[in-house]
């Protein structure tokens, strides 16, 4: 059950009622309920016009595996669940990857346009804190162009960003109170939640040999002369758009034979146009709390 906050009821009215595209990003720290929020707005509008939920908090992602963002078109009553669309980051905090957690925000966003969204929800990291978090958030949001930045606070915590956009042409700002039932967890419970998630990806996972001749390679890529250092990477098998087909866990890397063997769910590796590699490294056999690490 989603309990319904101040002011939410209006909002979702709001986009119904709605004659043009509208474009929704929610704001605000980790635990505010932002997630909770979006769902609420997408069910919502998208019994009104064709919605599409993007997801860009890649630490406790919904629609992918942490280290992703993705966007799925919410299904009318009775459909099967759509398959979302994946980016993968390559880590779980946009912190030294805000290149990369803009594009892919922003080819999420298109990829919905493309697929004729009248309504979009954007569900944003919790990045808000400092000069850091207000700089992420106001390119994230002059990247994406929303037509409704919904803003959750606790007190006076975004105002510092809301006013870059106060005047900003066709952009309607709506600030709601944090809802007293927003769940605060502990960062090893958000860990713990991340955990679950990989194992539940990797539960039916094999080994796999993929060549890379031929394909393209991004991210944190390896010295091919020198692979030390490879096993346990968690790495993205893409297709030609650089959405992700899949993801991997390293085992060994093979220069001569420019071969990666990966621990990797069943996917169509025909279909691979490039890999990328994260900064992450994971060891599903570790003790609850230390199956992540992260490489420079």
């Amino acid at each position: 059950m989603i309990r319904i906050g101040e002011g939410w009821e209006e909002l979702a009215a709001a986009l119904a009622a709605g004659e043009r595209p509208e474009r929704v990003y929610v704001v605000g720290s980790t635990d505010s309920g932002k997630t909770t929020l979006c769902r609420y707005l997408a069910d919502a509008a998208s019994t009104h016009t064709r919605t599409a939920y993007v997801d860009c908090d890649t630490g406790q992602s919904r629609l992918g595996p942490p280290t992703t963002e993705g966007m799925v078109i919410c299904p009318d009553p009775g459909d099967p669940p759509a398959r979302p669309y994946l980016r993968f980051v390559g880590s779980t905090s946009p912190g030294g990857h805000f290149v990369q957690t803009l594009t892919a925000a922003k080819r999420l966003v298109e990829k919905a346009a493309e697929l004729s969204a009248g309504a979009v929800v954007i569900d944003s990291p919790g990045l808000i804190a400092g000069g850091v978090g207000a700089e992420f958030q106001f390119q994230m949001i002059d990247l994406l162009r929303p037509t409704q930045i919904v803003a959750l606070q606790r007190g006076r915590e975004l105002e510092r960003l809301l006013a870059n956009f106060a005047r900003y042409p066709g952009v309607t700002i709506r600030r709601f109170p944090v809802s007293p039932a927003a769940v605060t967890r502990t960062a090893l419970g958000r860990r713990r939640y991340r955990e679950e998630c990989f194992r539940t990806y990797f539960a039916d996972a094999r080994p796999q040999a993929i060549s890379l001749r031929g394909l393209g390679l991004q991210g944190r890529v390896p010295d091919l002369r020198n692979p030390c250092g490879v096993r346990g990477r968690l790495v993205s098998f893409n297709g030609p758009e650089n959405f992700s087909l899949a993801l991997g866990i390293a085992r060994e890397l093979h220069p001569q034979e420019r071969v990666i063997e990966v621990l990797v769910p069943s996917f169509d590796d025909a279909a691979v146009a490039s890999v990328r590699f994260g900064s992450l490294s994971l060891d599903l056999d570790a003790d609850p709390g230390s199956v992540e690490s992260f490489r420079s």
